[in-house]
């Protein structure tokens, strides 16, 4: 016996491609798994189908079955009773269906499967072939099946040839009047209810940079065409995609949608048993509750969901190359300058003749060939690909024709290179994004994936207005052609959580036009470095924009400023210190929130390493050796143990003191900002790098004594509650420079090469520390105005210093008196008083006022009325009165 079958809660698609196959099988009986969507049991109610007997499975003999005609369905566990028969041994199957291919699928001795929107369409094709008659109810039914399937032909998942079958239907007489009655119809209250449900449970999330939406609910009852209902929410709030979980009697029923190509969701459906095609699937769950199926989706999408990877993804730009003339040893000096390992060879500036590799440029050089032009020796015969071709075909010419190096054209001109490195890098991506990679981590959770979308980190850590910004930036940087990517220590600063809202942008392509464009678009002002090719853009609250061009420098000698030249992302990310500040995120809406990890930094972030990009790191700038200690012991890291040994080893051969001195002192007075400097110094002091920069720095037991004692008074100082904040390291930097002797003081100062105006200044303010430092060594009894008068011209961190530098309490108690009070104790009178009293002006006036605020400090004056009496006593005019009441001073 023949049977003709669908999957369960059959629909129109299902009931049309029945009817159809019978047309090709006549003898198969039509057979209904189980139960039919409402809108379908409502129109076999209305419209008599006494020429396509469908039967009961109740009344068919299973064990008779020999053939089995499945359409729209050929995954196992969606055919109730028949599942066992499409499993039995010596059961034929044949298969019609629409939906995409699965590893887990029966499989037909006859296969007619395809990608169209509905099995409708598949089944019309066919009859078509056979030339088979079609009446007018049939096209009517077949009609039906192929506008339920494709959203009345709106879903993405239509295609031409759905639209070829509707015209063919109708021209053999299919009545459209009919379709809006059932595909179209109104809900009852129960489905309106859950629909209200549904709405308001609707939660957004950003997945690889694709908005999803998840919506729950539960319900006692079932309620049935729950595919309707989400289809209602599709068009009411325009969602991309759309997963609802819904919970009917013992089992959680998913129904999901999709309008965007980047998310299949029958693969979602897969994980959980069910399946469908890309735009459109659905499964049933039982013995899990609504929550943990819901945890799971959540978990699942992020391996499921993944970008097509193209070559313009992939690709380096813009392209580092060398002419038909150049010499080989010209393409070996770019090559080492750039850190790579083949180069396009240019005819012109856009034609490109050939590719030349290190090895070949090595081998010339070798046999005595370096001033012999590249042409002579370059790789005339090679493979290319344009921007929008695959990941697969990437991966057949480097990977099977063993081509080193891919040219990414349009034409003739080149707008990128793919290495090996770069395939091997998307490779590794999606394996990670993949069900193998979960399966062969195991139990092990990593929460630092080198593929990861932080968008949700982003929102949980950053400002709304900054938020706001990189969103716009990167619609910014999509409208012109270009790529956005949120860079520096910001990126490290989100994975580890710490609050920071420095912002640095760089852009695959004309930063200083794309700043003007976000500038209009954000109502800021720029300004612009065109040398430099970066921007600022500020906004109207003051909050600033870095922008720079994508970057890649080199360096002319050691310790030099770096020579930059434009590149690309990766290689602007290469120019970076340390690998854990080498981040990147992706901000064009298509991928916003996808780090950018060329060089490990995740992984470093958790395993708290401070790492260098290459070898050379500390040779081309010897800044970073000082910094990689800021950064270590800022973070509670260690630096990694290879990178220790090139920082020894950088110390130990001097190129410290090859280093722009400037920058030198930059990164010591970055330390001492930071918490708890002496930490920084021990370390310092442990590896040498004191002693290379200066003798006289080294951190012994006074200067960490003097460390602690800065930081306990400026504890103490941020606990009166002023509004002043004095500056932490030039108050560590002057106290330790006071405990040096005078010449250390100024070969220190040369070393970090100070203008001699600055050095000059540096001197006069440490010896005006010095000098008042002895003068209270014996603090007056009772005096306070003499406290006053010694520490008047002092600044704020003039005066830590001397609190942390003096081993005498009365001197400590002294300073710590005029800080938190004598400095805010001054006189209420002024010139204008002393004139209405009759004194002349003069010399005369400034000894007045001297002794008011000495008075005033003392506490023998408090109000302007004692100051005039006192003035008045202690200044005595000659034969003159004069009435206080009648004076009026400032109040």
């Amino acid at each position: 016996m023949e049977v003709i079958t669908t999957h369960l809660n059959a629909d129109f698609d299902a009931m049309a491609s029945m009817i159809a196959a019978r047309k090709i099988h006549p003898e198969a009986k039509m057979v209904f798994p189980g139960s039919q969507e409402k809108n379908l049991r409502e129109f076999m109610a209305r419209s008599p189908l006494a020429e396509y007997p469908f039967h009961r499975i109740r009344d068919i003999d299973l064990d008779a079955v020999t053939r089995l005609i499945l359409v729209d369905i050929k995954i196992p566990g969606r055919l109730g009773p028949l599942d066992e028969v499409a499993r039995r041994e010596g059961v034929e199957l044949i298969i019609y269906d629409h939906h995409p291919r699965t590893d887990q699928d029966y499989k037909g001795s006859v296969e007619i499967v395809d990608n169209v929107g509905a099995t409708a369409t598949l089944l019309v094709e066919e009859l078509r072939r056979r030339r088979k008659r079609i009446t007018p109810e049939e096209a009517t039914i077949l009609t039906l099946g192929i506008y339920e399937d494709t959203g009345s032909l709106t879903f993405t998942s239509t295609t031409p040839r759905d639209l070829d079958a509707v015209s063919f239907l109708v021209k053999k007489g299919a009545r459209l009047d009919v379709i809006p009655t059932f595909i179209g119809r109104e809900l009852d209250a129960r489905q309106v209810q859950l629909l209200n449900d549904l709405l308001n449970s609707t939660e957004t999330l950003d997945v690889q940079g694709v908005s999803v939406s998840v919506a729950t609910a539960s319900t006692e009852e079932y309620i049935p065409e729950l595919a309707l209902l989400v289809h209602k929410m599709m068009d009411m709030e325009g969602f991309d995609v759309l997963f609802t979980l819904v919970r009917m009697e013992e089992r959680v029923i998913l129904v999901a949608r999709s309008r965007v190509p980047e998310v299949d969701v029958a693969k979602v459906a897969e994980e959980f048993g069910g399946g469908g095609h890309p735009t459109a699937a659905s499964g049933s769950i039982r013995e899990k509750t609504l929550v943990q199926v819901k945890e799971e989706l959540t978990a699942i999408l992020p391996r499921v969901i993944g970008r097509r990877k193209t070559a313009s993804s992939l690709m380096s730009s813009p392209v580092i190359s060398v002419g038909l003339e150049d010499g080989i040893a010209w393409a070996a000096e770019i090559m080492t300058r750039y850190n790579i390992n083949g180069l396009p060879v240019m005819d012109g500036e856009k034609n490109m003749s050939g590719i030349i590799t290190r090895g070949v440029v090595e081998r010339a050089i070798h046999h005595g060939l370096s001033d012999s032009p590249v042409k002579d020796y370059m790789l005339t015969d090679f493979q290319s690909v344009s921007p929008d071709d695959p990941l697969e075909m990437v991966q057949e010419h480097i990977v099977e024709r063993h081509q080193r190096m891919l040219p990414v054209m349009e034409g003739r001109k080149v707008r990128g290179v793919i290495t090996r490195t770069d395939l091997l890098e998307a490779m590794h991506d999606e394996f990670k994004m993949s069900k193998a990679y979960e399966e062969f981590k195991g139990s092990q959770e990593s929460s630092l994936d080198r593929v990861r979308n932080i968008s949700e980190l982003m929102r949980e850590i950053l400002d709304r207005r900054t938020l706001k910004v990189l969103r716009t930036s990167g619609e910014v940087a999509d409208a012109m052609g270009f790529r956005a990517y949120l860079v520096g220590g910001l990126v490290r600063d989100i994975l580890l959580r710490i609050r920071n809202q420095d912002v640095d942008l760089v852009v695959e392509g004309d930063g200083v036009e794309f700043g003007r464009r976000l500038a209009r678009r954000l109502k800021a002002r720029i300004r612009t470095h065109r040398k430099f090719k970066t921007a600022v853009v500020i906004l109207p609250d003051g909050f600033k924009v870095d922008v720079a061009t994508a970057r890649t420098e080199y360096y002319e000698f050691p310790g030099a400023h770096p020579m930059v030249e434009r590149g690309s992302i990766k290689l602007d990310l290469y120019r970076r210190d340390f690998s854990i500040n080498a981040l990147a995120i992706k901000l064009n809406p298509g991928s916003f929130g996808l780090v950018v990890d060329f060089f490990g930094g995740q992984r470093d972030l958790k395993e708290k390493t401070v790492r260098i990009l290459h070898n050379l790191s500390f040779i081309d700038d010897p800044t970073r050796i000082i910094r990689a200690v800021r950064f270590e012991q800022k973070f509670g890291f260690r630096i990694g143990r290879h990178t220790q040994y090139l920082l020894k080893g950088a110390v130990s051969r001097g190129y410290l003191a090859k280093a722009q001195g400037p920058r030198l002192l930059m990164e010591i007075m970055a330390i001492l900002r930071e918490d708890h400097p002496s930490r920084s110094f021990e370390r310092m002091e442990e590896l040498g790098i004191l002693e290379a920069l200066h003798p006289a720095l080294a951190f012994d037991r006074r200067t960490r004594e003097v460390f602690t004692q800065v930081e306990k008074i400026h504890s103490w100082f941020q606990f009166l509650y002023l509004e002043e904040e004095p500056e932490i390291a030039d108050i560590y930097f002057n106290a330790t420079m006071l405990l040096k002797d005078t010449d250390a003081r100024s070969e220190i100062l040369l070393g970090f090469q100070v203008p001699a105006y600055r050095r000059e200044e540096y001197l006069e303010r440490w010896g005006r520390i010095a000098d008042t430092l002895r003068a209270l060594a014996r603090v007056p009894e009772g005096s306070p105005s003499w406290i006053a008068r010694q520490l008047r011209d002092l600044t704020t961190e003039d005066l830590i210093v001397l609190m942390a530098l003096t081993k005498k309490e009365g001197t400590a108690r002294a300073v710590s008196l005029y800080l938190s009070r004598l400095r805010f104790l001054d006189m209420e009178i002024d010139g204008k008083v002393l004139k209405k009293m009759g004194y002349a002006t003069g010399p005369i006036f400034r000894r007045i006022m001297d002794a008011v605020r000495d008075a005033r400090v003392d506490g023998e004056v408090k109000t302007l009325e004692e100051e005039i009496e006192w003035v008045k006593e202690n200044f005595p005019l000659e034969g003159k009165k004069v009435e206080s009441r009648k004076v009026k001073g400032k109040r």
